[in-house]
C-alpha cells in the first residue's frame, strides 16, 4: 500500500471514529434531555396532585363537598390574586422586551416595572384569561418566605427606602413595636441578626423578628394586610384555580427550564436566578430569637401551605434558643401522607 493511500485510509478511519464518538455523545445527551423531561413532568404532576389532595382533604374551593360536616377551614376563599416571584417577574418583563439594563439598574423595583407594562385585568376579562391561559404558581418554604419578607420590608427602615421600607414601618412596624415591645425589652444579640456591612444599621425603632412573628401569630389570617406574608392557599387560591405548572424557589432553575419548554419559550429566554434557596443561614440565625412554642404556633398559621406544597418544619425547631431534645421532647401534629420525592 502506497504512502498516499495509507494516509487517506488513516484519515478516513480517524474521521469515522470521530463521527461515531460525536454521534454517541449526542445520542446520550438527547436521551438525558428526554429523561429530564420525563422527570420534570412527573415532578409537576406530583405537585399538582398533592394540591388537589389537600384541597379535597380540607374541603376547599372547587373541591368543596357541599355536604360538608362543618369541618372545612375556609367556606369561601377570596377572589384569586395574581402575582409572581421576583425571578418570574424578571422573565415576564424580558418577554415584554424590557431591556435587562433597565431591570438591573435598581432605579425601580421589578414589580413596579411589571405592573406598569402588564396592567391588571378587570372582570370579566380577568376571568376569561384565567380560563384560557397557562397558569404558573411559584412557591417557597413558608418560613423562608416570611423571613425574607421581614428582612426586606420591616427590619431596617433606614436602608431600602426606595423599595418601601419606610412605608412598611409606618403601616405595620410602628404598630407592631407599640403592641409587642414591653419595658423588659432586650435587644437581639449579634448572633441573632444579620447587618450587611454595606448598609446603614436600623434605627432601633423597627420590630424584631420575634415581635413580627408574634404579630403574625396573633393576627387573623383574613386580616393579613399584605401579600408578602399572606399564606399561599389564601392569596394564590390553588384550590380555586387549576394551575398548569407549580414551581418551587428551591428548584427554580430546573423548573424554569421545564416551563420554558412547555410554553415554547426555550429559544426566546434563558433561566435567570433571583432567589436564595434552601434552609438559609439567615434562618439559622434569626430563629435563635424564637422559642419552640413560637415556631409551633407560626407553623399552625401556615400549616396548609406546608402540607399543600410538601415542606417540612422539623429543622426549624432546632434553630430556636430553647431547643434541646432531652429537655424539650416536642412532636409536631404533622401530616403523615405528604409526599414529594424530589
Amino acid at each position: 500500500m502506497s504512502k498516499k493511500i495509507r494516509r487517506v485510509f488513516n484519515w478516513t478511519l480517524i474521521f469515522t471514529f470521530s463521527f461515531v464518538i460525536v454521534f454517541i455523545i449526542l445520542k446520550q445527551n438527547h436521551e438525558k434531555i428526554d429523561e429530564e423531561k420525563v422527570n420534570w413532568e412527573a415532578r409537576n404532576a406530583i405537585r399538582i396532585n398533592n394540591i388537589k389532595r389537600v384541597c379535597e382533604k380540607y374541603n376547599l374551593g372547587i373541591y368543596k363537598n357541599h355536604k360538608d360536616d362543618g369541618k372545612n377551614i375556609i367556606k369561601y376563599p377570596p377572589t384569586p390574586q395574581y402575582t409572581a416571584s421576583t425571578t418570574w417577574l424578571y422573565n415576564i418583563c424580558l418577554l415584554m422586551r424590557i431591556p435587562e439594563a433597565e431591570l438591573s439598574s435598581g432605579r425601580e423595583q421589578i414589580s413596579t416595572i411589571a405592573r406598569r407594562v402588564i396592567p391588571e385585568l378587570d372582570y370579566p376579562e380577568a376571568e376569561e384569561a384565567m380560563q384560557d391561559t397557562t397558569k404558573l404558581l411559584v412557591v417557597r418554604h413558608p418560613f423562608e418566605r416570611l423571613l425574607s419578607a421581614y428582612r426586606d420590608k420591616l427590619e431596617n427602615s433606614i436602608a431600602g427606602r426606595q423599595h418601601g421600607t419606610l412605608h412598611f414601618y409606618r403601616k405595620y412596624g410602628s404598630a407592631i413595636v407599640k403592641k409587642y415591645r414591653g419595658n423588659d425589652f432586650v435587644k437581639p444579640r449579634d448572633d441573632q441578626v444579620i447587618h450587611p456591612i454595606n448598609l446603614p444599621k436600623p434605627a432601633g425603632i423597627e420590630p424584631t423578628w420575634s415581635e413580627f412573628v408574634d404579630y403574625i401569630i396573633d393576627t387573623e389570617l383574613e386580616s393579613y394586610g399584605d401579600d408578602h406574608w399572606m399564606p399561599y392557599y389564601l392569596f394564590c387560591t390553588p384550590c380555586s384555580l387549576n394551575y398548569s405548572l407549580v414551581a418551587k424557589v428551591e428548584t427554580l432553575y430546573q423548573d424554569q427550564l421545564f416551563a420554558f419548554e412547555k410554553l415554547g419559550l426555550s429559544q426566546l429566554i434563558k433561566p435567570h436566578w433571583k432567589h436564595k434557596v434552601g434552609i438559609s443561614n439567615a434562618a439559622r440565625i434569626y430563629f435563635k430569637q424564637l422559642n419552640i412554642s413560637q415556631v409551633n404556633r407560626l407553623y399552625n398559621k401556615y400549616k396548609l401551605d406546608f402540607e399543600m406544597f410538601a415542606y417540612s418544619v422539623d429543622e426549624y425547631f432546632q434553630f430556636t434558643h430553647d431547643y434541646a431534645t432531652e429537655e424539650n421532647p416536642f412532636e409536631v401534629d404533622f401530616f403523615s401522607d405528604v409526599y414529594d420525592n424530589e
